[in-house]
């Protein structure tokens, strides 16, 4: 497919081969919603093994790929979640050996639709970013990250594949260092970032959703706690540009946001960066809000402006924040080196920028 004049979308409106789309979730509904946008048909939806039950999906029987394989032949298969689950990938190019195969790109978070018409109508915008990144490996990895967009070929994405410890070969933060995990989860970014930097010391852990706070506690007091050398607080609220009491959905786990809806909500703290910190100085940000990276931003401006701490910045969760987020940070403080890194997953979740300094 040539990307520099058409993308996915386009091309699946003149494909000849019946459409079926695997996975059932969220995902699903937005590509379905994408397709029947454009009036291209499917011809069925499909669950990897253990998920094929007696249901169904948006008016489709959820079979199987063998099952659908046999009664339509030649098929293009659409891939509607992410995972990096050794077992899914491994079945996923099995599939993608016998059928044209694509993991179409859709915001996990927001509108925009990272199509032909977007990337042409940002193009200087583009440039731009990309003339700002620091290395070989984080202009690789933009390129293959929007050609991806464009194409849905995921496999173009992971020759740029790298680990998370990447981070610990780029940052050079003081001895003792303060940590602000925005986004927290289940402890597992609070370990992962202490363990490639001994040199933090003091951690704010800060997560929206009630069950993932419990499961931070719970994963991480006791080693911290028991160690001198630490001191952690923790944090259950949903970081913005704003401080105040919001409304969330009870329960959300992942994607917690502000809601308007009536229906199985809670009221929750609201709080900027400048807040959390209550007058420390940041030496590491991480941020992975769901999409609430660029409101996060704003709401610790002048912290960051005058800290100017190193930043790891999750850009995947709308289509804009591959440039939203390089430039509100480059302009705020000029002198930041950007790096891109996207680790392995299918999909391109898992993508991060980082700004640092050193």
């Amino acid at each position: 497919m040539n990307t520099t004049s058409s993308d996915l979308w386009t091309y699946l409106t003149t494909a000849q081969k019946p459409v079926v789309l695997y996975g059932t979730g969220n995902g699903a509904d937005k590509i379905l919603d994408q397709l029947i946008l454009r009036n291209i048909p499917v011809s069925g939806v499909f669950a990897s093994s253990g998920f094929v039950r007696n249901r169904f999906f948006r008016g489709f029987p959820v079979e199987s790929y063998e099952t659908l394989h046999d009664r339509l032949g030649d098929m293009i298969v659409l891939i509607c979640f992410g995972t990096s689950r050794s077992e899914v990938l491994e079945n996923i190019d099995r599939i993608a050996r016998e059928c044209e195969t694509y993991a179409p790109d859709v915001p996990v978070y927001g509108q925009v639709l990272f199509d032909q018409a977007y990337h042409g109508s940002h193009k200087r915008s583009f440039e731009k970013v990309r003339d700002m990144l620091s290395d070989d490996i984080s202009r690789a990895t933009f390129d293959a990250t929007i050609q991806y967009k464009l194409s849905g070929d995921y496999k173009l994405l992971r020759p740029v594949e790298r680990p998370l410890s990447d981070a610990a070969e780029l940052f050079a933060i003081p001895d003792p260092s303060t940590f602000l995990d925005l986004g927290a989860y289940n402890g597992d970014t609070v370990l992962l970032y202490t363990s490639l930097f001994p040199q933090i010391h003091n951690i704010i852990a800060v997560e929206p959703d009630s069950r993932n706070f419990r499961k931070l506690q719970e994963n991480t007091r006791s080693f911290f706690e028991d160690t001198v050398q630490y001191t952690i607080s923790y944090l259950r609220a949903l970081v913005s540009d704003h401080d105040g009491i919001t409304t969330i959905d009870r329960n959300k786990g992942r994607g917690v946001h502000e809601t308007s809806g009536s229906h199985n909500t809670e009221d929750l703290t609201a709080a900027t960066i400048v807040t959390m910190l209550q007058g420390q100085k940041p030496d590491l940000i991480k941020l992975d809000v769901e999409g609430n990276e660029l409101l996060a931003l704003e709401g610790g401006r002048d912290v960051i402006a005058r800290s100017r701490p190193s930043l790891i910045v999750s850009c995947y969760h709308k289509s804009e924040d591959l440039l939203t987020l390089p430039l509100f940070l480059k302009e705020l403080v000029p002198e930041y080196k950007v790096y891109m890194r996207h680790h392995p997953h299918l999909l391109c979740w898992d993508t991060e920028y980082y700004f640092t300094i050193g």
